[in-house]
């Protein structure tokens, strides 16, 4: 069943988890958000059934979720469609369950019996089912390293632009630095402009290694579309940065990673805690 085989996922990361996790935090030496971990996997639906797969995920999978959230296992689980995608991109759905307690990740499932929240038959069709309407492509584990958000966190966001970073073996500090230095305070003056109400760097836990696409994501929060594309870089710019030299800025920025990809996902439906 799903659920047997997330817990059979997830514990896999368990052992490195405690190296890795925590190590790009220690690089910083400054304040870092509340610990949060995202197990984000990657879906493609099957032709002609990608209204069925999104059915499936808000009436039935959505329940174990919310008893997950209800018991304090996960904090969240969003279900995003990625835009601009075609017949033979490799995923069109993302999936993303987040903890707050790392301990929760060995077995992320436990304590709660489908069978109870949905009946026995209809887990069995449920499961049937869902491997009918998509594919898990893949998954990866993230750790949230640094968030700019307003008070009260990102809000009722609808938008993410999602930003995938490589970097060079032993060249993880002078990015994360850049992140931090430079573009943690620009973007704090885009949540001021109100062209955003978020942002936050992620690191990648698993698969890990620097012959892999990326290391590292970027999210901007966006709470419509509207906002998209209206931020006033240099404006931003100047506010946060008035004695620096733009051109070094970039240059810093520049050398310490390369932006692989960009991705727009829009949440299609979630289950919070406290909402």
């Amino acid at each position: 069943m799903k659920y047997k085989y997330l817990r059979k996922t997830v514990s896999l990361f368990t052992v490195v988890f405690f190296l890795l996790g925590v190590a790009p935090l220690t690089i910083l030496g400054q304040d870092s958000p509340s610990p949060m971990f995202g197990l984000v996997e990657f879906m493609k639906t099957t032709p002609g059934n990608e209204g069925n797969y999104v059915e499936l995920e808000r009436t039935v999978w959505k329940k174990l979720h919310q008893a997950r959230v209800d018991k304090g296992i996960i904090a969240g689980w969003y279900l995003y469609r990625v835009h601009y995608t075609a017949s033979d991109d490799p995923y069109n759905y993302v999936t993303v369950t987040l903890f707050t307690d790392k301990n929760r990740l060995e077995n992320p499932w436990e304590g709660i019996d489908p069978a109870e929240i949905l009946g026995e038959a209809e887990v069995d069709k449920a499961y049937e089912e869902t491997m009918k309407t998509r594919s898990l492509v893949s998954s990866n584990l993230m750790n949230r390293m640094e968030t700019v958000y307003p008070e009260g966190g990102p809000g009722d966001f609808k938008y993410l632009q999602l930003d995938y970073m490589k970097v060079k073996q032993g060249h993880d500090g002078e990015y994360v630095n850049a992140e931090v230095e430079v573009w943690k305070p620009i973007h704090n003056e885009f949540i001021k402009a109100g062209s955003r109400v978020g942002w936050s760097l992620w690191g990648r836990i698993f698969p890990s290694g620097y012959g892999l696409d990326f290391q590292y994501v970027t999210v901007n929060y966006f709470s419509d579309f509207a906002q998209i594309g209206t931020a006033n870089y240099n404006d931003a710019i100047s506010k946060a940065h008035p004695n620096e030299d733009t051109d070094a800025l970039m240059e810093q920025t520049n050398k310490s990673r390369l932006l692989v990809k960009s991705e727009l996902w829009e949440v299609v439906d979630k289950v919070v805690a406290g909402q």
